[in-house]
């Protein structure tokens, strides 16, 4: 599971003459850590062009499942979430309580969907052009899922050319074809649940796979096409954006914690130990001397650990095919939604944990067939905790993508939401939302 959570407005203390810009924090709550990262507004960074965000509070966490390997209780996570707010609440100097998280876990997915209304005046306007995103929205089937995300791709009227904005237009019947992301409503209600019993309330869910995409994407590789890996401890994330739009998002149930198990089995160690182990001295084929002697402790006769070496080689004999198959499965899920070797994204992007182990760019190369960079968040300043490198692409992610959504309290009252974020907020309670979240997680 990977969340992103989002600081409300803050109160300002009495005799200051103008109120500070509200505080914007993000939390990736991922199988491996909890990372808090919090900002606010800057007017002077934003008159830069590439409006650059400085973080003025962290928060990090390592995520209890990773000492066992096991699923973390309920509490536990909890837990780790409030421990991670208090961090980056403590060091911005302002708390923390409503929130935006992500999503990445299970049955996420994404669906090209059409829908057409007719234009009641003659002249395409805002309320048509809602219109026919709902008309759109409803052609999906929507049994016990939610919509993260509607995506318009392209509008035509009157079965005319496609155009990306059909405001102003004249016409009699307006169309539009858009890319639509889902996820299990009770999955999103588990989230909440679990944000909800760490002190925060959750006021909208998106995407992990497109948060990853808008921090770690330039605007040319959006705009002509580029398909974003997202290498997680839990999952691995698939988005792909094409003309500054996201047209594709899911997410595969397999990540690094099948590594670590691959190599506790491999070497005969406990889960944290191969954890560690993996952290330190894991590679890919052709990245480090295989002949090189590492230390890796070892279950003894006593069935306590005990001091035990290896060879690298043995390690990148165990990691290296599964990440192969991983990278594999994500061009299989490609295929299958249609992206051909031709038309499909031509260039791929790396981020997560996953992204920073020796020779994996190469195994992508190799594997996926196309140019491959490991990719950072773009425009972070103020960063102390060393380079906000690939793991922290979510939470950055999810920092620009509220300030570029501003809540309702944000601005004018005259401002009227987006669907996405209405569709956002379209999740009723569902029962047994803890018990979905330990079952699938």
């Amino acid at each position: 599971m990977t969340g992103a959570l989002l600081l409300d407005r803050v109160e300002q203390p009495q005799g200051e003459a103008e109120p500070l810009a509200p505080l914007v924090a993000a939390l990736d709550v991922g199988v491996s850590k909890t990372v808090c990262l919090a900002a606010r507004r800057d007017p002077v960074l934003e008159m830069h062009p590439e409006r650059p965000l400085r973080v003025l509070g962290v928060g990090l966490q390592t995520a209890p499942a990773i000492a066992s390997g096991k699923p973390a209780d309920f509490d536990a996570c909890a837990r780790a979430i409030q421990v991670a707010i208090e961090e980056a609440s403590a060091m911005a100097g302002a708390p923390i309580k409503r929130v935006v998280a992500s999503y990445a876990g299970p049955g996420m997915r994404a669906e090209i969907v059409r829908g057409a209304v007719r234009v009641k005046r003659g002249t395409v306007t805002g309320a048509d052009v809602e219109n026919v995103l709902n008309a759109a929205m409803k052609s999906l089937p929507t049994p016990q899922i939610s919509f993260l995300h509607v995506e318009p791709l392209s509008y035509s009227i009157d079965d005319g050319e496609p155009i990306a904005d059909p405001h102003g237009h004249p016409g009699r019947m307006l169309s539009v074809e858009a890319c639509v992301v889902t996820a299990p409503t009770e999955a999103l209600n588990a989230l909440r649940a679990c944000v909800q019993e760490a002190g925060a309330e959750v006021e909208d869910i998106v995407a992990a796979p497109k948060a990853a995409g808008i921090a770690a994407l330039t605007p040319e590789e959006r705009e002509e096409g580029v398909l974003v890996i997202d290498l997680g401890a839990g999952a691995t994330g698939v988005s792909v954006f094409v003309q500054d739009t996201l047209v594709h998002a899911e997410t595969i149930s397999l990540g690094g914690v099948r590594l670590t198990r691959d190599l506790a089995a491999k070497l005969r160690t406990t889960f944290a130990a191969a954890e560690r182990i993996k952290l330190h001295y894991g590679a890919v084929a052709g990245a480090c001397d295989p002949s090189e002697a590492v230390q890796a402790p070892r279950i003894g006769e006593d069935g306590r650990l005990e001091a035990s070496t290896t060879l690298r080689g043995t390690i990148i004999e165990t990691l290296s095919p599964r990440l192969r198959e991983m990278l594999l499965l994500v061009r299989e899920r490609l295929s299958r939604a249609g992206f051909t070797r031709e038309d499909g994204p031509q260039r791929v992007v790396l981020v997560g944990g996953g992204a920073l182990t020796p020779g994996i760019r190469e195994l992508a190369i190799e594997t996926l067939g196309m140019p491959v960079r490991v990719g950072r968040p773009f425009e972070l300043c103020g960063f102390d905790h060393g380079d906000a490198g690939p793991a922290y692409a979510v939470a950055a992610g999810m920092l620009r993508h509220r300030f570029d959504n501003p809540s309702l309290e944000d601005v004018e009252q005259g401002f009227q939401p987006s669907l996405a974020h209405l569709a956002a907020m379209m999740r009723d309670t569902a029962r047994g939302a803890w018990t979905w979240l330990r079952e699938n997680f």
